[in-house]
């Protein structure tokens, strides 16, 4: 029987000495109720497989200029209405509802 549990956590740090690695994870707080499973899994074997949340901007290392073939994945322009998405930065005059600037 195959034992699974799936949670998201923090990836915090990778270690190598000696050729041992230690990988240390903060778990998500939503997911504290498999700590149990995973403590039980202690000492064993375990195939990790991580994705990570963060997209991946395919840039020029040397030019920081975005790759040719990949503008149109990037090229949505902010609405009034709109939210900047996760790899966008906002216009220098956009402005967020609720926040006030701390430097005002």
């Amino acid at each position: 029987m195959e034992n699974r549990v799936k949670v998201r956590a923090c990836f915090t740090g990778c270690n190598i000495k000696s050729g041992k690695t230690v990988m240390q994870f903060e778990l998500d707080p939503e997911h504290k109720g498999a700590l149990p499973q995973l403590a039980m899994m202690t000492g064993t074997f375990v195939t990790l497989e991580m994705t990570s949340d963060q997209l991946v901007i395919p840039v020029d290392a040397s030019s920081g200029e975005v790759l040719d073939g990949q503008e149109e994945a990037f090229s949505d322009e902010f609405g009034a209405d709109d939210e900047p998405s996760a790899f966008e930065l906002p216009p220098a005059d956009y402005e967020y509802e609720g926040v006030e600037d701390e430097a005002a």
